[in-house]
């Protein structure tokens, strides 16, 4: 039997490798330490999404010489859209009641795009704005996936129709596509380390996936006998497995390392292509592995938005609950699958008609938008109202300075100065490094003003002062350019102080903070930077960073004067557990033997006890999970100056 014929007829080993796939999505979200790389089970998705795709529209053109794009689309829209509409409508009426207004804004805004398929670019856009709300407490963050296949079908039949034409024969349609999946790989590793969130979320870099499972489908299978047969699925399957095993984050991903899970899919199809039942089709054949394939789509779109919202009810659920309640999302799932998925999917009547089936996608999908751009209006207009105003100020209180002319961002390495305090003075202070600098330029300008200093500020976001490597390869290396750069218009300042500030509260979170790796790096990266600066001669004033709350200040507010049957009538917390004492002792320690630089401490002024309040001196502390408001920290300048008084003496 082909492969295209295969591709065609229901295959129980593709409902077992939609179960592996999903399972692994699913327990990498629920936070299982020994599945941090779940996340590739999309790839797998994309994977078989392309083989039957593709099989479909080969075995149509083999029929008829033709695609019926309107039915073809028709179709999808019967398969993907009912599911999806109810809980995009089920999880905006959730987001009404548990969320606050900044996060229902974001959701709701996110999910207009969904419903429009683009959630994917949506989500691309907003990771490369720094200061943009954290999008893993979005309930809406894994529909980009859903977005990049939504894409896919609509440019692939195309190609597939341009082949035919240019060459009246399958055969040209398969070389077209061998040629964008070539040059989508290529894009995809290349984009990885230039652009990682293009990378990541945008179908160009990811349509070679798609791609590989529709050329299997034309593809030859080599005559091999069972036990080789056998030992390609279950390769296959260990290169799915395997992966999820061993890569510990997105870094580098998709990249080259995409291509070991995907062209293990390959090798699983390939493998129940030519050996039916068997081999590692006798696992993927399993009943339970049939119940959970078939229901993997809905399955995918529940179980995010029931982690999320149990997370913002529970914020200290484990991951023995985040299961629990995944195990719950299967069921939403079940149902979904029973009374809207399968019936409207099967329904002779829309079937046959074509017209009818895309006028309801159409209405459908632009009246959830219109749901969800009234939930971004109404999420305003809660922000704005008496009991939220002045949370609402504190997420926006980042710092007054102009951050497009004064900050740096994205992939660009300028070195951008801007001037503040008096400009015509003859003494220059620097303030140097990423947000955690950036939070205390308020109080520094007010410092500066009174001092008849000239500020020039040399910041970029998400770039520190100490060298040490960024959340991607791609952003360290870039922080590693940039920084250079700093350094020699530092230099060439030649300032009486340099103020550094960086992001390194996260560090030492290890059960056994004093043996993390992380603080030697942190060591290394901090007597790297204080060497160039001093071997100038100039004085340095590190910062040491704030205490790390364990939750997003403002939105804990919020939640405690929105929704107080949640409990959550105090946002203080722990100052032991927020402050690592390791990481300020590694600084310390790289900083050993050189007199010419200095520390802040500043932690007295946030936590005075042994908890540190959300709001002191009637100003809320924080803007998010790590930033100061810019209220709070100009309130800080008094004390800044004081203990500024014998470093000043000290570097004269």
């Amino acid at each position: 039997m082909s492969a295209v014929n295969r591709s065609t007829e229901f295959r129980s080993d593709i409902e077992g490798l939609r179960a592996v796939a999903v399972l692994l999505v699913v327990a990498c979200h629920c936070g299982i330490s020994w599945c941090s790389g779940g996340f590739i089970g999309v790839d797998v998705f994309f994977v078989l999404s392309g083989y039957l795709i593709t099989g479909l529209l080969v075995a149509e053109i083999r029929r008829t010489s033709k695609v019926d794009l309107p039915r073809f689309y028709a179709r999808r829209a019967r398969r993907l859209l009912p599911a999806l509409l109810l809980v995009l409508l089920a999880t905006l009426a959730a987001g009404l009641v548990i969320q606050v207004p900044q996060e229902l804004n974001v959701a709701a805004r996110a999910a207009r795009a969904t419903a429009l398929y683009v959630s994917n670019v949506f989500f691309d856009h907003n990771a490369a704005d720094y200061f943009a709300p954290d999008g893993a407490s979005n309930p809406f963050l894994h529909t980009w996936s859903l977005g990049v296949e939504e894409q896919f079908y609509l440019f692939w039949p195309v190609l597939l129709i341009l082949g035919l034409r240019i060459g009246e024969s399958t055969r040209a349609s398969a070389a077209l596509l061998t040629g964008v999946t070539i040059l989508s790989l290529v894009f995809c590793i290349w984009s990885t380390s230039s652009n990682p969130t293009l990378a990541f979320y945008e179908l160009p870099a990811r349509a070679w996936e798609f791609g590989l499972g529709g050329l299997l489908t034309s593809a030859s299978l080599p005559k091999l006998g069972r036990a080789a047969w056998t030992i390609v699925g279950w390769s296959g399957l260990a290169a799915i497995l395997l992966p999820a095993f061993f890569i510990a984050d997105g870094s580098g991903f998709p990249g080259w390392l995409a291509t070991i899970p995907a062209l293990g899919t390959a090798g699983a199809l390939a493998a129940g292509t030519a050996l039916p039942h068997r081999g590692v089709c006798a696992l993927l054949d399993r009943r339970l592995m049939q119940y959970m394939g078939a229901r993997s789509y809905s399955w995918y779109l529940w179980h995010w938005p029931f982690i999320v919202f149990s997370a913002a009810i529970f914020p200290a659920i484990p991951v023995v609950g985040r299961v629990i309640v995944a195990a719950g999302a299967l069921g939403a799932a079940a149902l979904t699958y029973r009374f809207l998925e399968r019936p409207i999917r099967l329904n002779p009547q829309l079937a046959a008609r074509t017209v009818l089936s895309l006028g309801l996608a159409g209405v459908t999908a632009i009246g959830a938008a219109a749901i969800a751009w009234l939930v971004v209006r109404f999420g305003d207009r809660m922000a704005n109202e008496p009991i939220m105003r002045r949370i609402t100020a504190a997420v926006a209180d980042i710092a007054d300075m102009p951050r497009d002319q004064c900050v740096s961002v994205g992939r660009s390495t300028e070195v951008r100065t801007c001037i503040f305090g008096d400009p015509t003075s003859s003494t220059d202070v620097v303030l140097f490094g990423d947000s955690h600098a950036i939070q205390w330029f308020n109080a520094l300008q007010l410092v500066a003003r009174q001092a008849g200093w000239r500020l020039v500020t040399v910041v970029k976001s998400g770039c520190p002062a100490t060298d040490i490597d960024a959340e991607t390869v791609a952003k360290s290396e870039t922080c590693r350019t940039w920084r250079a750069k700093a350094f020699r218009t530092i230099v060439t300042l030649r300032p009486s102080l340099v103020f550094a500030g960086s992001f390194t509260a996260g560090f030492g979170r290890a059960k056994n903070e004093r043996s993390d790796p992380r603080l030697k790096r942190l060591t290394l990266g901090t007597k790297a930077t204080l060497d160039q600066l001093t071997h100038a001669g100039l004085s340095v004033v590190l910062f040491r960073d704030t205490p790390l709350p364990p939750f997003n200040v403002p939105t804990c507010l919020a939640r405690s004067a929105l929704h107080p049957w949640l409990g959550m009538h105090s946002c203080e917390f722990d100052r032991a557990t927020a402050l690592s004492s390791s990481v300020f002792d590694a600084e310390k320690t790289a900083a050993a033997g050189m007199p010419s630089v200095h520390f802040l401490d500043l932690t007295d002024q946030l936590c005075r006890t042994s908890m540190c309040p959300a709001i002191l001196n009637n100003m809320i502390v924080y803007r998010d999970q790590t930033h100061l408001t810019g209220a709070f920290a100009s309130s800080l300048a008094p004390a800044i100056a004081a203990r500024l008084t014998g470093v000043l003496a000290s570097s004269r």
